[in-house]
């Protein structure tokens, strides 16, 4: 769910239209599963899914697309940010549509166009029908959509540190900013809550050049010392306590 979240606030900082995608997927999605209900309960036929089938995978195959799409951008910009930080880490990140059993890997060993992608989604619904009426929910699309952080070929959240996970969600942080910047043409606020705590001084000079490039950025950090305010010479400092700010 958080995950999934993360994506769909991401899309729709660089399209539109991701939104608009969303709610009418949510929609058709309620009518669909509400006919389901109907079909176990015996108050409708089987035959009336036909019609919710291609509505659905209409609407999904946009979905899918751009979350592919994305998913693809960030991996590799974020494993290179993560590499400017510490050449032995290797960053990837593994999106697991559920467009079916089995068919993953269509999405990520190519790339399919929105027709393909509904094609593919709408032959798998169709092959679902008797899970999906026996569970009265469809089972299946991108309201199930996940996708994996791989550290080094291994879960980040089993085997990174703490100090390694910072480093990975910066990367992914930088590289989001990266993406939105390209694609809107506007340079994004980029705000980092305590990033350099777990870091040492060597690293926490990489990660200020790599983020002094961004027009806008909040820094917080419970530490004062941990900023070396003469590697961010514009930067404006304010300190917060027992509820005062002050201009430092």
């Amino acid at each position: 769910m958080i995950r999934r979240k993360y994506l769909n606030i991401l899309l729709s900082q660089i399209n539109n239209d991701h939104v608009k995608n969303l709610q009418r997927y949510q929609k058709v999605l309620f009518q669909r599963n509400s006919l389901l209900k109907n079909i176990k309960d015996g108050k409708s036929n089987e035959i009336e899914i036909e019609f919710w089938d291609n509505r659905l995978s209409e609407e999904a195959a946009n979905i899918f697309f751009e979350r592919n799409k994305i998913i693809k951008t960030i991996k590799n910009s974020s494993n290179q940010f993560a590499k400017n930080f510490n050449k032995n880490i290797d960053l990837n990140i593994k999106y697991l549509p559920k467009v079916g059993r089995n068919l993953e890997n269509k999405f990520l060993d190519s790339e399919p166009s929105i027709s393909e992608i509904k094609l593919i989604f709408y032959e798998s619904l169709k092959k679902n029908h008797s899970r999906d009426i026996e569970q009265r929910i469809t089972t299946i699309g991108p309201h199930r959509d996940d996708f994996d952080i791989i550290f080094n070929n291994s879960p980040a959240g089993i085997t990174a540190s703490r100090g390694q996970s910072r480093i990975i969600s910066l990367s992914l942080k930088l590289s989001e900013a990266k993406e939105i910047r390209n694609v809107t043409k506007r340079n994004p606020i980029l705000i980092l809550d305590d990033i350099f705590s777990e870091l040492d001084e060597k690293m926490r000079e990489k990660v200020v050049s790599e983020i002094i490039d961004f027009d806008q950025i909040l820094l917080s950090t419970a530490d004062i010392a941990l900023i070396d305010k003469t590697k961010i010479k514009e930067g404006k400092y304010f300190s917060i306590s027992d509820g005062v700010i002050k201009n430092n």
